[in-house]
């Protein structure tokens, strides 16, 4: 990657998301409706979606474009046929940000009088309208090769989390300097959470630690962003302080098991469970 390139492409967005499941309990619509996300060979990312028709659909439409002009990292899709519009957003990992963000778009809808009608199979001729308000800083992922994203089972209201993975394996004197350590380094990145599991194996510990962050988007607060250049230069300096080796020593006996361990946290019902 070049310098230059490589100034803009630093951060990335970690957390609490939705995909297989809604989040009951925490928002309710009187117009949209959850698809959730379709995994393996089906592939297709979840959605909340709503079919309307309205008088007046350029009005309604310059409503929520002003809405998403907004808000960062807002994004709407709009069919339009007519005076039907089927009205949504959608992704591999809906964060609050989407789920508040419709909230939104229904008291727009509401304003406008408009009306659900069945969600028939979307016309041939429908028109695809893009709105959008692009954020800026956005990640092309991790770089180091013994780091991974990974996604938990739901937990607590349906919510997963995407996580930073990190396998590895070091002597136990070497132990408390290096988790002590983490919490600087992941400070300085704008890292929250931070939990692990460990199997001891003699005189050495195996890890399998979880970087992320809580809820992103709150209110249509601005997501947190991770500098994950910052993060990754500083885990290259511990590892080599403190004589960590990547992976983790081999033997199904020696896979770290048991309750998670934790650092640092914040929404521990949705991530932890």
């Amino acid at each position: 990657m070049s310098s230059e390139l490589s100034k803009y492409i630093v951060s990335m967005v970690l957390g609490v998301y939705w995909y297989y499941g809604f989040p009951e309990g925490l928002y309710s619509y009187d117009f949209f409706k959850f698809r959730k996300g379709l995994g393996g060979f089906a592939d297709a990312p979840a959605e909340l979606m709503t079919d309307i028709s309205v008088e007046n659909t350029h009005l309604l439409l310059s409503d929520i474009e002003k809405l998403v002009s907004t808000h960062k990292g807002a994004y709407i899709f709009v069919y339009k046929s007519g005076n039907h519009l089927r009205i949504g957003t959608g992704g591999y990992m809906i964060n609050d940000f989407e789920f508040e963000l419709l909230i939104k778009v229904e008291d727009i809808l509401k304003n406008h009088g408009t009306q659900l009608i069945s969600t028939e199979k979307r016309a041939t001729d429908a028109e695809l309208i893009k709105l959008s308000n692009p954020a800026d800083n956005q990640a092309l992922g991790i770089s180091k090769p013994y780091l991974s994203i990974v996604s938990s089972s739901p937990k607590k209201w349906n919510a997963e989390t995407s996580s930073i993975r990190f396998d590895c394996n070091l002597f136990s004197a070497n132990k408390e300097g290096f988790l002590k350590d983490l919490l600087t380094i992941t400070d300085e990145a704008n890292i929250n959470v931070v939990h692990y599991l460990e199997k001891r194996c003699g005189d050495q510990y195996n890890l399998m630690l979880f970087f992320t962050n809580g809820r992103q988007g709150r209110e249509l607060t601005q997501k947190q962003k991770v500098d994950i250049h910052q993060f990754e230069t500083g885990l290259e300096q511990l590892i080599e302080r403190y004589n960590v080796l990547t992976g983790h020593i081999s033997g199904f006996e020696n896979y770290p098991t048991g309750k998670h361990i934790t650092l640092k946290i914040i929404d521990s019902d949705f991530i932890l469970g």
